[in-house]
Formats: structure tokens, C-alpha cells, sequence
């Protein structure tokens, strides 16, 4: 009887000591850390990527670091360097200067940290973000049908203000505006383009606008298509600055506080203005894709090379079905 005490007390502590120890493994697991790195914090529309980002990363029980490229190809670097020295397991980058992601790919591989790239990619990674072909068809779709309801279809000038430090993508999105106004419009082919690079001023997006106004005061039918909403809210103010607003149609990639507060600005006054809308982005609804597909990386698991968000041109029509007034405080 003793001897069977004996080996039952045995196996209790033998089996005490395996649960034991795998209390100790699972409690010593090393959670996920994701490293963010922001494309411009400045940039008041970008905000919500981040902060959606950190409420997706704790609903999901990771840890995330987020970093500020400031627009800057430099600062991106630096940046990298000091997220590696902090040890993530996944790096969601978001970089305006695509010319250093390349560098960015190098340091990550040589760390053995897999990169999801947002909107501008990175070599060999999975990239998120926005269908840049039909986002820009939909600009120029929309800016070719207010042309054909108001101008009888008539198009004198296309005005592109763009930011191409941003590399192909831009390129794309851009290209895309041309060929939703042609795909409206056939005869808008032989309308004169101009585009410009304001740099994400909306400043200098004023001044190169106003430029253009100034250089074509016989112009009455001028299309105007922004990369972002930045560069919309500068084309504006040079509009209305010049009164020039029966004689332009601004329609902007994003949909940033700015385009929101301007729609909601018409539906109060009832009266439209040159700014007739956006394409949006839901930059608030970007951790939801990326913050998953960056714990599959970190896991070693299968991520497509394109996440796509879906598009929706937003007006004064349908604004309250994607962005409640009341939700986003507008009076």
C-alpha cells in the first residue's frame, strides 16, 4: 500500500511540474510587438490611420510602436533602425518617398522582420491600400459627369495637382483622373492637361493654382483633380480668392475632415460650391486590414501581395451615409 502511495505522490508532482511548466511557457510567450511607421503626422487626414491602427492592435491583444516618417525618405530610415533595436516581429511602413523603400526592405530582411507596406510599395512585400486605377477612374468619372450636367460637356482645361515623390502609385491615380474624364468625356482628350507637384503644401497648392487662374482668364470650364485632399483645399481657396468659382470643379482623392466640413458647409447653406467632393480612402478604417495581416506576417503566415479597400465617391448626396454628421461633430 505504501509502494502505491508512493508512485500516485510521484506521478502528482510529475504532473504537477508539466502543468506547472507550461504555465511558465505560456506566461513567458513573447507577445507580438508591430511596429508602425506613420507617413506624416502633421497631416491632419492621417491622423485616424494611426489611432485606428492602436485601437485595432489592442482589440487584438498585440503590441504596436509608432514612429513619424514626417515625410521625409531619411527620417524613414532612421526610423526603421531604431523599431528593429526595439525588436519588432512586423513592420506596417507608410512612406512617402518611395525611392528609400528599397533600403527600408534590405534592413528589414537582414532582421529577418517582414514589412506590410500602406498605399506606396515596398519591394517584395504585401501592400495595402487603395485600388489606384479605379480610385482614379472614379475622380474623373465624377469630374467628366459634373462637366456633362453643368458645361454642356465642355472642358477647356485639366488641372492635376499632384505629389510625385510618391512614385508609380501616384503616377497611376493621377493617370486614372485623365482617363475617367475621357471615359465621360471623348472630346476632353483635346483639352490642354497641366499638373503640378505642390509637395503636400496646401500653401504652395494655393499659389500654383492661382498661377494657373491667372494664365488662363479665359478659361470658364476648368477640371481640377487633387492626389489629396491637401492639395484640394489649396486649389479651393485660390478659387474662391480669384471668384472663379462658376468656372472650376474640384474633386480630390480622400476624404479628409476638410471636404467633409466643406459638403456639410453646402447641405447648411444650400448652396454648392466648386469643391464638389472626394474619393474616399476610410483612412479610418485602415487597421482593420493591416493590423491583421501584419500578425499573420509576424506568424509566418500567407498575406496576399494586394489588400484593397473599396472606393466610393462621396458629394453632398450620399455624405451622411458614410460619415454621419452628428458622428464627426459637424455644425
Amino acid at each position: 500500500m505504501k509502494k502505491v502511495l508512493t508512485i500516485i505522490l510521484c506521478l502528482a508532482l510529475v504532473t504537477g511540474f508539466v502543468f506547472a511548466q507550461g504555465r511558465v511557457e505560456k506566461s513567458a510567450e513573447k507577445r507580438i510587438l508591430l511596429g508602425y511607421a506613420a507617413l506624416d503626422d502633421s497631416q491632419e487626414h492621417l491622423i485616424p490611420v494611426r489611432e485606428n491602427i492602436k485601437k485595432v492592435a489592442k482589440e487584438m491583444d498585440v503590441d504596436v510602436i509608432t514612429v513619424d516618417n514626417a515625410g521625409d525618405g531619411q527620417r524613414a530610415i532612421n526610423n526603421v533602425d531604431n523599431l528593429l533595436l526595439q525588436g519588432i516581429d512586423c513592420l506596417i511602413e507608410f512612406n512617402l518617398d518611395s525611392a528609400v523603400n528599397p533600403v527600408i526592405k534590405e534592413k528589414c530582411d537582414a532582421a529577418g522582420v517582414p514589412i506590410i507596406a500602406i498605399d506606396i510599395p515596398v519591394p517584395d512585400s504585401p501592400c495595402f491600400g487603395a485600388d489606384n486605377v479605379e480610385s482614379g477612374l472614379i475622380v474623373g468619372r465624377s469630374l467628366g459627369q459634373l462637366a456633362k450636367d453643368n458645361w454642356n460637356s465642355k472642358v477647356d482645361l485639366i488641372l492635376l495637382l499632384s505629389t510625385p515623390a510618391g512614385g508609380e502609385i501616384i503616377s497611376i491615380r493621377m493617370g486614372g483622373i485623365v482617363e475617367g474624364i475621357i471615359e465621360k468625356i471623348p472630346a476632353a482628350r483635346n483639352a490642354r492637361v497641366i499638373t503640378v507637384d505642390y509637395k503636400d503644401d496646401p500653401i504652395l497648392a494655393q499659389q500654383l493654382t492661382a498661377d494657373v487662374l491667372t494664365s488662363n482668364p479665359d478659361k470658364r470650364n476648368i477640371l481640377i483633380g487633387s492626389i489629396n485632399d491637401i492639395g484640394a483645399q489649396g486649389a479651393f481657396a485660390a478659387i474662391q480668392a480669384s471668384r472663379r468659382d462658376a468656372d472650376c470643379f474640384v474633386v480630390n482623392h480622400g476624404m479628409s475632415v476638410q471636404t467633409r466640413e466643406n459638403l456639410y458647409e453646402t447641405i447648411r447653406t444650400g448652396k454648392d460650391n466648386a469643391w464638389r467632393g472626394g474619393v474616399s480612402y476610410f483612412l479610418e478604417r485602415y487597421g482593420e486590414y493591416v493590423v491583421p495581416a501584419a500578425i499573420k506576417l509576424a506568424k509566418g503566415e500567407y498575406v496576399p501581395d494586394n489588400i484593397y479597400m473599396d472606393h466610393v465617391f462621396i458629394n453632398r448626396d450620399n455624405i451622411e451615409d458614410h460619415y454621419p454628421q452628428a458622428v464627426w461633430g459637424q455644425k
